[in-house]
């Protein structure tokens, strides 16, 4: 297949050689038990973006395809920064969970409300959002959502693409793939080169990402399915950043923090190892992540002036067992999910610049932050499903997070003062939490075209490292505790040829 196509003003030229693949359709979902369900038999309400969609959209941002989901939204910060609002109001908290095929693409404790842009989208496969609480299933900070980015499986004949775009405002993207199968191996790879200088004066952005995946057909039967990702992230922030009234009507692309800016390192790799039978599956996940990132915040230059680093790298493992049993179509899920993830902040107080109104310069002053924390997390759950009825489908299950915080501070002092400014310290310590997450839900088919849904979930999530250890003004910060969540939902779904609908009610 060739095509060329110019769309204006944004002037995108697109040329590809490609062979055509079947589209997943959206009667699937995958998220709400880490492998294939039929919709219809799932008590949660999903929202899917396959393909066909993500590839004619070919988002810039997060917020040009996650949109396209009822309920949810995604603002624009700057570049492809965003904030998120899935049940929740729009926030910067730890209250969604990200997963790239069903991997956290962060450690728990190290959330970034940034996480789209560690991921390459406009590239992806299939986007999955389950709304609503998954702590069940998935652990700490599934209780707005859960947004599951799965990447394209290798294709089975050779293929190819490049897609090139031009645009206002310095935009320059270029979007490389290419794949084939060779016996039994499959291999893809995924490459976007994106540019732009920003509509506002100093909010340039600029981003490298790669995507590779093999796909592994062992003599046993078994499957791997090996995915590299990385991206890098450099970008000057105050993409939305206030401005005067007179300058908002009469010059909107001033800036007065030219000086901020954000650099951003992402690495994942993992192996997925499965082997099924008629009635069984065995799934062995491991993963290594490798997350930086170096910050000058334009929001706080003027209240709290710093500049950090956070680095936060990962070794863990998700291991499921499923069996499937005859009576009452039954199914048993359980697994354990381990995670280890070392880190730390190095942060340093700056003394910025003001020429004209505007942030030109700073020099930077002492430390206010130097630690070392680890997360270390074991996670096991079971889920059950089985079906008293051929309408009914009943799905239960609980999952008991362990998770710990080993923190060791480098700065001997108990406060660093910065002028006015008091940075508090936490000594040296270890904290624990746990929590158990049961979850209970039903499905009800009235007809081919029309099912029903109710479930009873429970979520949480621990504090966050920079919530313990980073205490600010508060003297005592290691006394926090998780947050906690109950929701109840109903609803429906259905179908009518060509188009579908979902309704939804919850208290949460």
């Amino acid at each position: 297949m060739r095509k060329l196509l110019w769309v204006l003003p944004g002037m995108l030229a697109t040329a590809s050689v490609a062979a055509e693949e079947p589209i997943v359709t959206d009667e699937v979902t995958i998220t709400a038990t880490r492998e294939a369900e039929p919709l219809k038999e799932s008590p949660h309400s999903v929202g899917v973006v396959d393909q066909k969609e993500i590839d004619a959209v070919k988002p810039g941002h997060p917020s040009e395809i996650m949109g396209r989901i009822p309920g949810v939204y995604i603002d624009v910060t700057g570049g492809e920064g965003h904030m998120t609002a899935i049940r929740q109001p729009i926030t910067t908290s730890p209250v969604y969970l990200y997963l790239e095929d069903g991997v956290p693409t962060r450690s728990t404790g190290f959330f970034n409300h940034n996480a789209l842009y560690e991921v390459n989208l406009p590239q992806a496969g299939r986007i999955e959002v389950l709304k609503g609480p998954g702590s069940a299933l998935y652990g700490s900070d599934a209780i707005g959502g859960v947004v599951n980015i799965e990447t394209r499986a290798s294709p089975l004949q050779p293929e190819a693409s490049i897609d090139a775009e031009l645009g206002i405002f310095g935009w320059r993207r270029l979007l490389l793939d290419a794949g084939t199968t060779v016996g039994d191996d499959g291999y893809r790879g995924d490459v976007n080169l994106t540019h732009t200088d920003g509509w506002r004066k100093s909010t340039g952005y600029d981003r490298q990402s790669f995507t590779g995946r093999w796909d592994l057909t062992l003599k046993s039967g078994a499957s791997l399915k090996t995915v590299l990702a990385y991206s890098n992230i450099d970008q000057q922030t105050a993409g939305t950043s206030t401005i005067s009234y007179d300058d908002y009507i009469n010059n909107p692309t001033e800036n007065y923090t030219p000086i901020s800016y954000r650099k951003v390192g992402a690495l994942r790799l993992s192996t997925a190892y499965e082997k099924e039978t008629s009635d069984s599956l065995l799934s062995i996940t491991p993963y290594a992540r490798v997350n930086s990132m170096e910050l000058l915040a334009n929001w706080s230059l003027g209240y709290d002036p710093t500049v950090y680093q956070t680095n936060n790298n990962s070794l863990g493992v998700l291991a499921k067992y499923r069996r499937d049993f005859v009576p009452l179509r039954t199914r048993l899920v359980t697994g354990v999910d381990v995670d280890y993830s070392p880190g730390g902040r190095s942060e340093q107080s700056i003394t910025p610049t003001k020429v004209g109104g505007i942030y030109s310069s700073y020099t930077l002053g002492s430390s206010v932050y130097d630690y070392a924390v680890a997360f270390e997390g074991v996670s096991p759950y079971a889920h059950l499903e089985f079906s008293p009825t051929d309408k009914w489908r009943v799905t239960t299950g609980v999952r008991y997070d362990m998770l710990r915080y080993v923190y060791d501070n480098h700065i001997d002092s108990s406060v660093v003062t910065v002028g006015s400014l008091n940075y508090y310290q936490v000594a040296d310590t270890t904290m624990d939490f746990s929590q158990l997450s049961p979850k209970l839900g039903a499905t009800y088919e009235f007809s081919k075209e029309l099912s029903g849904f109710m479930a009873y979930r429970e979520a949480f999530r621990a504090p966050s490292e920079g919530q313990i250890f980073r205490a600010g003004k508060a003297a005592t910060t290691t006394n926090l505790k998780p947050v906690k969540v109950q929701s109840v939902e109903t609803g429906l779904r259905g179908k009518r040829e060509d188009w579908r609908y979902d309704l939804s009610l919850y208290y949460m």
